[in-house]
């Protein structure tokens, strides 16, 4: 039998202040809350919080300015063969990852279509509006996030309990894609496109486009990662 791992209060404070950095809830730039607030918010010590912030210092995550306090860094690679790279060792995934995908989100937006209010329709939209101004800066973190946001506003759209758990489930899994994906110039531009199509569908309540514009939409950014594979973006 393996042996129980304890893993220290310190190391779950990182790791879930990481968490917070990469799914976007504290995007590149902002401030992480004061010390108390942390504590507060994880039930830990003042200590704890110091030493996880240190460490989250040394990874590269956030950057301590003194007097002012803990910001958040852009510690990922996004040069090109990085990116490349990544994607060659998990390229065996995205296939399964896609076809999954194609099923579940073909499924969401035609019940978005048919289930969705016109305050959620609103609120994709706006989604949709700030992606377009983060892509002017290229603010990849920021894009990643709102992709998530948007294909979840989409779930949720659907009014269906079971497709919302294994939305969540799903969108684990693809944090560090998005990331990956979305800092290729190229994907981000299209992604826009993409998803526009998909919004006007939705606004007309025409299932079948929208439901064609999504499988599309997924298409693609397969496509645009297989130039990324064979070198051609």
């Amino acid at each position: 039998m393996k042996t129980i791992q304890r893993i220290s209060v310190t190391t779950q404070v990182i790791d879930s202040i990481k968490d917070s950095i990469l799914n976007g809830t504290y995007p590149v730039g902002s401030k992480l809350p004061a010390e108390v607030r942390l504590c507060e918010m994880l039930s830990v010590s003042r200590s704890t919080v110091r030493e996880a912030i240190r460490s989250l210092q040394a990874e590269g995550y956030v950057q301590i300015i003194s007097g002012k306090g803990a910001f958040v860094r852009d510690n990922q690679s996004h040069e090109y063969e990085a990116i490349r790279s990544w994607f060659i060792e998990v390229a065996p995934t995205l296939k399964d990852t896609t076809e999954v995908r194609e099923a579940l989100e073909t499924l969401q937006v035609r019940m978005a279509v048919k289930r969705g209010t016109e305050e959620e329709l609103d609120r994709l939209k706006e989604i949709h509006r700030l992606f377009v101004e983060e892509n002017k800066e290229n603010n990849v973190a920021a894009l990643a996030s709102l992709d998530e946001q948007f294909h979840t506003q989409i779930c949720q759209m659907a009014h269906n309990p079971l497709l919302t758990k294994i939305n969540v489930l799903l969108a684990m899994e693809l944090k560090r894609y998005r990331l990956m994906s979305i800092s290729v110039k190229i994907s981000s531009d299209n992604t826009i496109r993409e998803h526009e199509l998909i919004l006007n569908a939705l606004e007309e309540r025409e299932a079948q486009k929208a439901a064609a514009y999504m499988l599309a939409h997924l298409g693609s950014s397969l496509a645009d990662i297989n130039k990324v594979l064979e070198g051609q973006t």
